[in-house]
């Protein structure tokens, strides 16, 4: 199948069981008092209204934006940025050689005294996908596309406008072309897309209602009503701004006074609480907190982050990934089983409503899908139940974006699972997965840390202890995590097994822990850092233990896992902290957390 573009559906299938996978990570991430307070724009559906105007036409500066401000209202230019300054008629602007454009200071005075967002339109306004026999008769080379790209965006930089906000020349856009886009921009609104956004929207596939003689101001008005009763975001799109417009809908005029009109009508809406203008990437949902660790994949699968098939979802560097750090994603690429990738788990409010919004390019696709589903947990990390959400089943480039709730008040930490089905023929791209709160969330119990001097402020001190004084030292270099970096412990292997001891811990064999620190291996030709949890009774006795995992990656990582003691007579429980001998390694070692959950 060929990359292509059309309209999407999200399919929920509502009894799907759930992959039970056995995970070596098992990475929770914590929500602090702090992050509990965290807020969210366009947290929950509602009416909203953009006014939006293509090409940079110099109507908008002498037209368009005193008919809005009028009204208290702004819009969203897409500048051509080649046209930029062709005050006279005719000219070279591919966009419409008879019509006059906007200067740079005009463009800033619509930014800085109208209150307009500036988007781009590429640098000549050409088709980006398709040819037309009059305008353009061939295909422009996809080197071409990622120029009008980088450097519209790079021109409007140039004049002090950080553009986010990117919109498709004749609506002409492909898959190849919107993945491209998602790399420079946080939004791409076409034109031929026609309706309204619903709530949580799907950024990089704006809809949108044409404004342009004949369509009338009562029309208008109409979809003005439409998404107030359903609680939609409308995105008008208009041109140039007349006073006497041409009556030809392929001149893309309209008159001054039926904007007027139009922008009186959102006023009184509202005045009314029944609809909120906004500008393009301001009517975008977006949290200022991210549950997720890692969540641009600029760690690689780590931070939490694991898979069950480590050679069909593989950590990918060649850019194929969504603004702000394309570099990083994850590939998959189908194979003969399904493969599943596993975020860390998060805590849940049970009680609070979450939105997720994840980047997905799927390139090339025979059958199946890409699905999303979420794991639950109770608080001490058993599965319990899970909720299948969103699938992808065409080749498709989109910001996926969809709400999550807990099934029950049993759940207490939830987890992404991002799954490609069997011998699909999928290759496909995740980045820049999100996961924040669209509503209050209750802050979670103060947690107690379990292991003293886990910081190592001390040093190796209260209890902390090793049998390699030599290679395994504290380290004050600002070696550690980022949380507190001064202090850490210097691990660097000899030609024997060396080990890191925690102070002895109290547990109780009817609970469970999660446990997490910070490793950051600079160096190593084998070998691996290996985790360990010594058990003793209550006399402290040494009885069992249990393996819990080995880190062979170069570069800083949280490592995570649970630990539940072996058998009732578990008393206590100690980490250990394994360097392989001969393995050259060099790590720092920081910011031991040991909670029960």
């Amino acid at each position: 199948m060929v990359w292509w573009a059309d309209q999407k559906m999200m399919i929920t299938l509502a009894n799907l069981k759930p992959l039970l996978a056995s995970l070596v990570f098992a990475f929770v991430i914590i929500i602090t008092p702090a992050s509990a307070a965290a807020t969210a724009s366009n947290p929950t559906p509602a009416a909203k209204v953009s006014f939006t105007f293509d090409d940079g036409y110099r109507s908008a500066i002498n037209s368009a934006a005193p008919t809005l401000a009028k009204y208290g209202l702004s819009g969203t230019e897409y500048v051509v940025t080649r046209c930029v300054g062709m005050v006279t008629a005719p000219n070279s602007c591919q966009a419409d050689n008879d019509k006059t454009y906007l200067t740079w200071n005009q463009i800033s005075q619509l930014k800085n005294t109208y209150g307009w967002e500036i988007g781009s339109h590429t640098v000549s306004h050409p088709y980006l996908a398709t040819s037309d026999p009059d305008d353009q008769p061939l295909p422009i080379p996809f080197s071409q596309v990622i120029q009008e790209l980088a450097q519209s965006k790079a021109a409007l930089a140039a004049n002090g406008i950080d553009a986010t906000a990117f919109a498709s020349p004749y609506g002409d856009y492909n898959a190849p072309v919107l993945a491209e886009i998602a790399k420079y921009y946080t939004s791409q609104r076409g034109f031929a897309d026609v309706g309204y956004n619903t709530w949580p929207n799907s950024d990089y596939y704006l809809k949108v209602q044409q404004v342009q003689r004949p369509v009338s101001v009562a029309t208008v008005k109409s979809y003005i009503d439409n998404a107030i009763a359903n609680k939609q975001w409308l995105v008008l799109v208009f041109h140039d701004i007349k006073t006497n417009a041409s009556s030809n809908p392929l001149d893309y005029e309209y008159r001054t006074r039926d904007l007027d009109q139009i922008a009186a009508y959102v006023k009184t809406k509202r005045t009314a609480g029944l609809i909120q203008p906004v500008n393009v990437s301001q009517g975008l949902v977006a949290g200022d907190v991210n549950l997720l660790s890692n969540p641009s994949f600029n760690s690689g699968i780590s931070g939490g982050w694991s898979t069950d098939s480590p050679s069909l979802i593989t950590a990918n560097g060649l850019n194929n990934g969504s603004y702000p750090d394309p570099t990083n994603s994850i590939k998959f690429t189908a194979g003969s089983k399904n493969a599943h990738l596993f975020s860390p788990k998060v805590a849940i409010d049970p009680n609070a409503s979450y939105v997720l919004k994840n980047f997905l390019s799927v390139q090339s696709l025979i059958a199946g899908e890409v699905n999303f589903y979420i794991d639950e947990y109770d608080g001490n990390g058993n599965w319990i139940s899970g909720q299948y959400k969103v699938a992808e089943r065409t080749v498709f480039v989109e910001e996926l974006n969809f709400t999550y709730k807990a099934s029950s008040s049993a759940v207490k930490q939830a987890a992404l699972q991002i799954g490609v089905t069997a011998n699909s023929g999928i290759t496909a791209y995740l980045d820049n997965a999100q996961w924040f709160p669209v509503t209050a969330v209750a802050p979670p119990p103060v947690q107690t840390n379990l292991v003293p001097n886990g910081t190592f402020d001390s040093g190796i001190s209260t209890g902390w202890r090793t049998d390699n004084p030599s290679t395994i030292t504290t380290d004050g270099g600002s070696n550690g995590s980022p949380a507190n970096p001064i202090n850490s412990v210097k691990l660097v292997a000899t030609t024997a097994n060396s080990h890191l001891f925690s102070p002895l811990v109290s547990v109780d064999s009817t609970k469970s822990y999660s446990l997490a620190s910070y490793l950051n291996i600079v160096a190593r030709s084998g070998g691996e850092v290996g985790f360990y949890i010594d058990e003793y009774d209550a006399a402290g006795n040494w009885i069992s233990g249990q393996w819990k995992t080995g880190v062979t990656l170069l570069g800083s990582r949280d490592v995570g896992f649970t630990y539940t003691p072996s058998s009732a007579s578990v008393k206590g429980a100690s980490l250990q902290v394994i360097v392989t001998g001969g393995s050259g390694i060099t790590a720092y070692f920081d910011h031991v957390r040991w909670y029960q959950n």
